[in-house]
C-alpha cells in the first residue's frame, strides 16, 4: 500500500514502540496514544490515517490552521505528523513551530510541500538533536514501518544513554544524604551568582548554617538518628526557601543557602523564618524525638562587598562563628560597611 505521493522527512524525539513494549514499560500511559496530524494545507494523506490507526494509534486530523494550534494546545498527542512549508517567514513558522519545541519531547514529523527544494527541509534540523530519516515517495507500507521501526530502537538507545548521563550529573552535584546540593557544587554556584551580582548590580546573600549540638544527637542516638536529623534540616531549608534560591550541605552538621536578588533585611526575615520552621519540625524516628537548632551566619553584597565570593564566604563563615559564641541558635550578620559581625541579642564584634 502506498502512502504518500512525497517525500517525507521522519523527525523523532520521543516515540514508543508500543506493539513491542510491555504495559509497564511503556514511557507514555495508554491515554497518550494519540497522534495528531496537523493537514491546515490540505495535502492528500492519501491511506495514512488508516494504516496508523491500524498500527494502534487514535489519529486526529485537522482542517485548518486554528484547528492545528488548537490539537496542539489543548491536546496531548504522542506525536505529531505536520505538512509544513518551508518559507520561514510563512505564517506555520511564526505559530506553529514555538509549539513544536523539541523540549516538549512530543516527536514530530514533517512533510515538506509539495514544490520544497531538494534540500531545503534540512534547515529544519539546526540545531536540533533529532533523529531522522528520509523515505522516498511511493514507498510501501512495509517499508516506511521498517524505517519507523529501526528510528525508535536508535531513539530508545538515545533515551537511555541521556537518561543515564542525566542520572550520572545529577549524583555528580548532590549530597546523598538529604538531597541537597553538595559542596563543590555549591561552591560553583557561589561564584556564578556572585559574577551576577557583580554584573547587574544586584543584592547578594549568603547564608551558612550549623546544626548545634549535632554530636550530642549523635550520641545519645543511634548513627541512623543523626541521618533523620540532617534530612529533617534539609526539608524544612527546602520549604522555606524560593525556587531560585539554591540550598546545600557543605558539611557534616554544615548548610549553606545562596539567595540571589536578596537584601540583608530579606535575608534575616528568611532566616528566622527557617528557624521558627525548623523549632516546630523534630528529628523523628519511631520513639526518639529530638529538638533542633541552628545557629546561622549571613553575607551580603553591596558596595562596601568582599571582591570575589570566597571573601563573601569567609565574612558569612565569621558571622556564623560568632552566632555559635554567643549562645547558639541564634543569627548574626556581617556588616561591611562597618566590618562588624552584629548578632541579635548580643554585642557587637569587630572583625
Amino acid at each position: 500500500m502506498h502512502i504518500f505521493k512525497s517525500k517525507i522527512l521522519l523527525k523523532w524525539y520521543y516515540l514508543p514502540d508500543r506493539r513491542t513494549m510491555p504495559n509497564n514499560q511503556q514511557p507514555f500511559p495508554d491515554e497518550l496514544n494519540i497522534l495528531a496530524i496537523l493537514n491546515h494545507r490540505g495535502e492528500n494523506l492519501g491511506g495514512l490515517p488508516d494504516w496508523l490507526h491500524g498500527q494502534g494509534w487514535e489519529v486526529r486530523v485537522s482542517s485548518g490552521l486554528e484547528e492545528s494550534k488548537s490539537l496542539l494546545t489543548n491536546e496531548i498527542s504522542a506525536v505529531i505528523i505536520l505538512p509544513l512549508t518551508l518559507k520561514r517567514d510563512g505564517i506555520e513558522w511564526r505559530s506553529l513551530l514555538p509549539l513544536l519545541s523539541p523540549h516538549q519531547e512530543i516527536p514530530w514529523l514533517v512533510v515538506p510541500w509539495k514544490n520544497a527544494v531538494p534540500g531545503s527541509v534540512s534547515t529544519l534540523l539546526m540545531g536540533s538533536q533529532a533523529v531522522a530519516d528520509w523515505v522516498i515517495s511511493d514507498s510501501e507500507a512495509n517499508e516506511i514501518e521498517s524505517r519507523i521501526d529501526n528510528l525508535l530502537r536508535f531513539e530508545r538507545m538515545v533515551a537511555t544513554n541521556r537518561q543515564h548521563t542525566t542520572k550520572l550529573e545529577g549524583q555528580l552535584v548532590t549530597d546523598h544524604k538529604t538531597g541537597l546540593f553538595n559542596d563543590r557544587h555549591f561552591r560553583s554556584r557561589l561564584r556564578e551568582e556572585f559574577e551576577r551580582s557583580t554584573r547587574h548590580g544586584s543584592p547578594l546573600a549568603l547564608m551558612l548554617l550549623d546544626l548545634d549540638d549535632f554530636k550530642a544527637i549523635n550520641d545519645s542516638n543511634s548513627y541512623e538518628f543523626g541521618d533523620i536529623a540532617l534530612k529533617t534540616v534539609a526539608n524544612v531549608l527546602r520549604d522555606s526557601v524560593r525556587n531560585i534560591d539554591i540550598p546545600a550541605r557543605i558539611g557534616g552538621d554544615e548548610f549553606a543557602l545562596i539567595l540571589p536578588t536578596t537584601t540583608i533585611e530579606e535575608a534575616l526575615m528568611i532566616a528566622k523564618r527557617f528557624q521558627d520552621s525548623l523549632r516546630q519540625n523534630p528529628a523523628v524516628e519511631e520513639t526518639d524525638i529530638a529538638q533542633l537548632r541552628a545557629s546561622i551566619g549571613i553575607a551580603t553584597t553591596n558596595k562596601f562587598g568582599g571582591r570575589d565570593s570566597r571573601q563573601l564566604f569567609l565574612q558569612a563563615n565569621e558571622a556564623l562563628k560568632t552566632s555559635k559564641q554567643y549562645g547558639k541558635n541564634r543569627i548574626a550578620f556581617y556588616d561591611p560597611s562597618t566590618r562588624q559581625v552584629i548578632c541579635h541579642g548580643a554585642a557587637n564584634k569587630t572583625e
